[in-house]
């Protein structure tokens, strides 16, 4: 593991332009490098599930991540940047290998099938595989073990993948996804068309309501935070304040479909700003 793994692997996260990077910057230096190596993990995969590609293809490219990370327990040496950064972050932090499955599994969930209206079981499940994998990845890392920690974890992750549903929704639908539950369109007489449900005017009805289930979900992590070391979860407490500003902007609002909601950098500048001069 060298130096230059590390800037790789950081200038990955920073290039990507997520708020997470900003969120890790209060860390310590190791701390800060087993996130970015689990952020720079997560875009792998997730990359490899989103491009353009056979389902076949994409499903082997995952199988193969698999197979890695297997080496990676077994002390194989790793051949890459970003998995001679997982190695350290797995070493030091003793990540579970099931929590990084998990993210995987979630990736090939959207590739098998081009996930449209589930079931709220079946989004419940593809949220825990993509975001409260990552969660319980992250709190390792904070040094949390707790049932509290992994409580919070489990509240953080479902709040934050379903403001990513509404946020991400004409995105998603432009290659015929849609994570909206299909109880909630039969509660509001949509019919499940992928063409034209963008079209439906109760379809606001629908994502105010995934919002108001992340907003239950946001305020859980904020009761439980309360029972956790503040200075332990720093990080993640930040996300939620760039998570909390992004489903400010969503809900009781009607969702502006044409554009995807983004915070600006003044808009991370403040939020920042309240953790520095704590």
């Amino acid at each position: 593991m060298s130096l230059s793994d590390q800037l790789f692997v950081e200038n990955k996260v920073k290039n990507s332009g997520t708020s997470f990077y900003w969120g890790m910057k209060l860390l310590d230096k190791n701390k800060k490098r087993a996130m970015f190596a689990i952020y720079a993990f997560c875009r792998e995969v997730d990359d490899i599930a989103d491009k353009e590609g056979t389902k076949k293809l994409k499903e082997k490219k995952l199988q193969i991540w698999k197979k890695k990370i297997n080496l990676l327990y077994q002390n194989k040496s790793p051949s890459t940047s970003i998995l001679r950064e997982l190695s350290f972050a797995i070493d030091n932090y003793n990540l579970e290998k099931k929590d990084l499955y998990s993210v995987i599994e979630g990736m090939i969930m959207d590739v098998r099938e081009k996930i449209q209206f589930p079931s709220k079981k079946k989004l419940n499940k593809y949220c825990y595989r993509v975001a409260v994998s990552v969660g319980l990845l992250s709190i390792k890392v904070f040094g949390l073990n707790s049932k509290f920690s992994k409580d919070y974890a489990f509240s953080l992750g479902m709040a934050f993948q379903l403001t990513n549903i509404v946020r991400d929704f004409s995105e998603d639908l432009e290659i015929e996804r849609c994570y909206l539950p299909s109880e909630i369109l039969k509660k509001y007489g949509i019919k499940k068309e992928i063409s034209v449900i963008n079209k439906n005017p109760s379809l606001q009805n629908v994502l105010q309501e995934v919002l108001k289930e992340a907003l239950r979900y946001f305020k859980k992590s904020d009761q439980l935070s309360k029972k956790l070391n503040e200075k332990q979860i720093i990080a993640s407490e930040i996300m939620k304040f760039f998570y909390k500003a992004l489903h400010k902007k969503m809900y009781n609002k009607k969702v502006d479909l044409t554009r995807k909601v983004r915070l600006n950098p003044l808009d991370k500048f403040q939020i920042f700003l309240k953790f520095l001069v704590r």
